[in-house]
């Protein structure tokens, strides 16, 4: 490319090096020496496909920054990321005074990799690869997973069709889960228990953009597998898209409405039989969550109250052995949270960010004839801390949280975490 351009150079210097402005011939090739170097690395990454876009601070299409990089790109490969590590200092005292001494811990809880690839103006192909605990064995000591992975065809503002897995368009956190996107050095209680991060299921669906400030995401999925529930909720109960059973299909969505720049008021929904057996009464769960968040002038809030039920008749269908049959017939929770940017009003691109969240919530609200509900379930939690951004893209994180259950085995701890997306 730069061969090309060489004759072309020389030909645009001749004309003023022979009218005799000398003083400004150095100056003048400088800055064509630059143009033109800068468009040769376009044309040569148009050419094959690599021009990364940089992810910026806000997502598209329900994802986050980073998650929606394939979508700005000119085309072809695109490349992205996040990634967090987190200490836990815990009291070695439970909130009724019993010594109960807990190991402290350092984790490199997560490393992500975005890899989307845009056919053209109208598909688009993404996915999230996720690296657990920094090994790749399974369980808790870690573990790889497809988080999501999905064809979009974009058809219009109003109208697009999503196939493949994808992310349930529940509360903030199961879709915009990138660290420095949220306060706090873990994501909030209630959406890593009532809301089970990150809940992934294979399915199809639409989205896209209404009249009015309103956006829309709507799936058909396949359904939870009940077997797997328990008394703390139905997290267990996601396939995340392996093998996952479908004798049962469920439906998902939400609508949003941003009235003003800075502000979204939304609802969530999620309702399927869970009970994929082939066999035995249904266990229905429905799930209903209303959010609103505003950002403006350096203050940040947030909000969200989620209420799920599942069929008490199915639950106490169950043997009185079952672990299912523990699984609370109502749930509940929600939280507040308030943050406000102490730089905000500098113009630095720094940010420092004190912030208070309050969580409530309870996995067992109702139970099934014959089953004790654990007071250990009915919880309150209260999270002070601080964020710091030097960066848009990545945020150190200090907080202390206070946990209170009913049973007394509340314990309180100090987190620290970095994090970051690209």
């Amino acid at each position: 490319m730069k061969s090309f351009l060489t004759p072309l150079l020389c030909a645009l210097l001749a004309a003023p090096a022979f009218a005799q402005e000398k003083p400004d011939t150095d100056k003048r090739i400088a800055d064509l020496e630059r143009r033109l170097d800068a468009m040769s690395q376009e044309l040569e990454a148009q050419k094959t496909g690599t021009a990364m876009p940089v992810a910026g601070e806000a997502g598209q299409y329900g994802l986050g920054p980073a998650a929606s990089k394939p979508y700005g790109s000119k085309g072809g490969l695109s490349i992205g990321g996040y990634g967090e590590m987190l200490y836990e200092n815990f009291d070695s005292k439970l909130q009724n005074g019993t010594y109960s001494p807990r190991a402290n811990t350092v984790d490199f809880v997560r490393q992500i990799l975005y890899v989307g690839y845009k056919f053209d103006e109208r598909i688009v192909f993404n996915t999230e690869i996720e690296f657990e605990h920094a090994k790749t064995a399974t369980g808790s000591a870690g573990e790889v997973a497809v988080e999501f992975a999905y064809l979009d065809f974009l058809l219009a503002p109003s109208f697009n069709v999503r196939a493949g897995m994808v992310l349930l368009p529940l509360g903030f956190i199961n879709e915009l889960h990138e660290p420095p996107t949220f306060l706090g050095a873990k994501r909030p209680g209630v959406e890593s228990t009532l809301i089970p991060t990150t809940w992934r299921e294979n399915g199809v669906g639409v989205h896209g953009e209404l009249p009015g400030h309103f956006t829309y995401r709507a799936y058909l999925v396949n359904g939870l597998d009940s077997s797997r529930f328990g008394a703390t909720g139905i997290r267990s109960g996601r396939q995340n898209g392996s093998k996952a059973l479908a004798e049962s299909l469920a439906l998902t969505g939400r609508l949003d409405w941003s009235p003003i720049p800075g502000t979204t008021l939304g609802l969530g929904a999620y309702t399927g039989n869970s009970n994929q057996a082939d066999a035995g009464e249904a266990i229905r769960t429905t799930l209903v969550e209303g959010h609103g968040e505003y950002r403006a002038r350096g203050l940040q809030l947030r909000g969200l109250f989620v209420r799920m039920t599942n069929s008490e008749t199915g639950l106490t269908a169950l043997a009185a052995s079952s672990a299912v049959k523990q699984l609370g017939t109502e749930q509940w929770g929600g939280y507040l949270e308030a943050g406000y940017d102490v730089l905000g009003s500098t113009g630095s691109k720094q940010a420092l960010i004190p912030f208070l969240r309050w969580e409530r919530m309870n996995t067992q609200q109702q139970v099934a004839a014959g089953v004790a509900a654990d007071r250990a379930n009915d919880q309150t939690l209260l999270i002070a801390g601080i964020s710091y951004k030097p960066i848009p893209q990545v945020a150190l994180k200090l907080d202390v949280t206070r946990a209170e259950n009913r049973a007394g085995t509340g314990r309180d701890q100090v987190s620290l975490a970095m994090g970051y997306y690209f």
